[in-house]
């Protein structure tokens, strides 16, 4: 939920709880073809939380209320990409339904996101991200939540991509709090 108590409310919810008519709407959520270029599909994301190492990926249903309105898969460890920290937690491709888009759910989703990381992976230290430039509703609602720009812009799969940061736990002394630009002891 946003700091100051306004907005929709987001639920997280693992995949391997979601009852079957559950797991049916996040396969039945409408992706607009723009942000399956971004973001991937939804079976793609769902085969990843499946076949993925429970213990560092997890494919997460969205509810706002009782209705499914969004999934993402978030990674650590030895499944995040090689240019994350060994204490970064990777959202990898949130998606929200286009129905429910524009209405704040995003930004909540990503508030919610960043306390279930906190709960279960507390030893995550920073949510981290890569997000197309051209993806201006995305980049918007990670600013909204907290995000910060972090490093330099690459060329990725669809374009250029700025890596995003949130820090979930304060950095031990001398440790930056989002350790900008920082490299990957996975190469």
């Amino acid at each position: 939920m946003p700091a100051d108590g306004t907005g929709p409310q987001v639920r997280p919810i693992c995949w391997h709880a979601l009852s079957p008519s559950a797991r049916d709407a996040v396969r039945a959520l409408v992706i607009e073809s723009r942000q399956v270029d971004f973001a991937g599909t939804i079976a793609t994301a769902i085969r990843a939380c499946e076949e993925g190492d429970r213990t560092n990926v997890r494919g997460l249903a969205l509810l706002a209320d009782t209705h499914v309105v969004g999934f993402v898969a978030l990674k650590r460890g030895a499944a995040a990409p090689a240019w994350a920290a060994p204490d970064d937690a990777i959202v990898s491709g949130l998606r929200i339904d286009v129905s429910m888009q524009g209405r704040g759910i995003g930004t909540a989703a990503l508030h919610a996101l960043a306390a279930w990381v906190r709960e279960n992976w507390p030893e995550c230290a920073r949510f981290a991200l890569r997000v197309d430039d051209d993806n201006v509703a995305a980049i918007r609602a990670y600013a909204k939540a907290g995000w910060v720009e972090i490093g330099e812009r690459r060329l990725g799969r669809v374009g250029l991509e700025r890596t995003l940061a949130l820090a979930l736990r304060e950095p031990a002394a001398g440790q930056q709090a989002l350790r900008g630009g920082s490299a990957s002891a996975r190469g």
